[in-house]
């Protein structure tokens, strides 16, 4: 288990015991002195707590929105609990999509005619704030309602305190400056303190953006000092490269990545060991290739990328396995796993994913025939069929 993996445990570990606490202290004592029956109660809290997620996911979400036009930027998704408005073709149109967080996503990219440099404080910044007023409104009203002899208002006060709590929870997660298993505003917080990284996180937006709406001439910006948004950035590029074999220069990338291991996630770091084992495996000769990767890539490592269900993972295990190793049966464990690795390719790389993987089992297949791994090639996109007709 990854070191993110594990800091996202602990903290659903440490949310689910406080909601455990609040419902045996606070919500448990309430029902010996509400005036509602057993399943009134029940179903009185249940009802708090879904008005506590809907109105916490939508105003968390909210608040992005507003920070996002302070801080001059354009939005292009607008997600709350899967409902979500996305800008095609510069209008708004609705489907039910995934999200990257905890209760809902609010993409955004710089707009274009800024006179300053887009500021992603504010983007950040706004649903704590917001949260921090819902705690004082609440809080409040709670204390007013509670010490009231009516016993409907002291309901309503125990209600209120849900939605709060609930609050709390989502605002507890999205706080925190750790890699969760998303990507959370604390993090980012963090992250775009470092001035390199706010020029970084600006360009990263716009360059995610132009590669989704299938722009491959897209340019690029490069950056020296390395962080995971400077890393993430030069992996584009990287991509970029690869599509067009331009192997010598991605490596120069990938090492630079490399070298500041200490600077960026362990994700990071084995998807660029990963594209370094897929280069240098493709351009060597096998016994310079084996010679290398023996000493750059020891077991542990290996481990990690075979681990990890992505493209970038895939490919290169499979030349791990198929070529250094010899292992057929590890081979096959991967190739089992590589729709799911596939599905989870952004929709912009997967004609390049598809090139690189299959240029991997060919060499594969080269160097064991009689493995017939023929049969798991993964066959072109249509519309990238098309667009080479066209």
């Amino acid at each position: 288990m990854k070191k993110e993996d594990i800091t996202a445990l602990i903290v659903y570990v440490f949310i689910i015991a406080l909601a455990i606490i609040f419902g045996l202290v606070i919500l448990q004592n309430r029902e010996t002195t509400t005036s509602l029956g057993g399943v009134e109660y029940a179903i009185f809290i249940i009802g708090a707590i879904i008005t506590g997620v809907l109105f916490n996911s939508i105003m968390f979400e909210l608040m992005h929105l507003a920070g996002a036009k302070i801080g001059r930027y354009e939005v292009i998704k607008f997600d709350v609990l899967g409902f979500c408005l996305y800008k095609e073709n510069g209008k708004f149109k609705f489907k039910f999509a995934g999200f990257d967080g905890l209760t809902g996503e609010t993409k955004i990219i710089p707009k274009k005619d800024a006179k300053k440099e887009p500021n992603p404080r504010p983007y950040l910044l706004f649903g704590t704030l917001f949260y921090v007023v819902e705690l004082i409104a609440f809080v409040t009203m709670f204390v007013v309602f509670n010490l009231s002899a009516d016993p409907v208002l002291c309901d309503i006060a125990y209600f209120l305190l849900v939605v709060v709590f609930i609050g709390g929870m989502i605002f507890l997660y999205n706080i925190l400056p750790f890699k969760l298993d998303s990507t959370t505003d604390g993090y980012r917080l963090t992250l775009v303190s470092n001035p390199k990284n706010k020029v970084a996180f600006n360009e990263l937006l716009r360059v995610e953006y132009e590669i989704s709406q299938g722009n491959k001439d897209v340019e690029i910006k490069t950056f020296e000092e390395i962080t995971n948004f400077t890393a993430d950035l030069n992996l584009n590029k990287v991509y970029l490269l690869l599509e067009k074999d331009n192997f010598k220069d991605a490596l120069v990338l990938i090492n630079q990545i490399i070298e500041h291991k200490k600077d960026i996630s362990e994700k990071v770091y084995i998807r660029a060991i990963a594209q370094k084992v897929y280069i240098e495996i493709m351009t060597m000769s096998l016994e310079d290739a084996i010679k290398t990767l023996d000493e750059e890539v020891p077991a542990d490592l290996r481990r990690d990328i075979s681990k990890d269900d992505t493209m970038v993972c895939s490919r290169a295990y499979i030349l791990l396995a198929g070529l250094l190793d010899k292992s057929k049966s590890e081979c096959l464990i991967t190739i089992s796993n590589i729709q799911k690795a596939f599905k989870r390719t952004a929709p912009a790389r997967r004609a390049i994913e598809i090139k690189l993987f299959n240029k991997a089992l060919d060499k594969v297949i080269e160097a064991h025939p009689d493995w017939e791994f023929e049969q798991y090639r993964l066959k072109e996109l249509e519309e990238q069929k098309n667009k080479e007709k066209k």
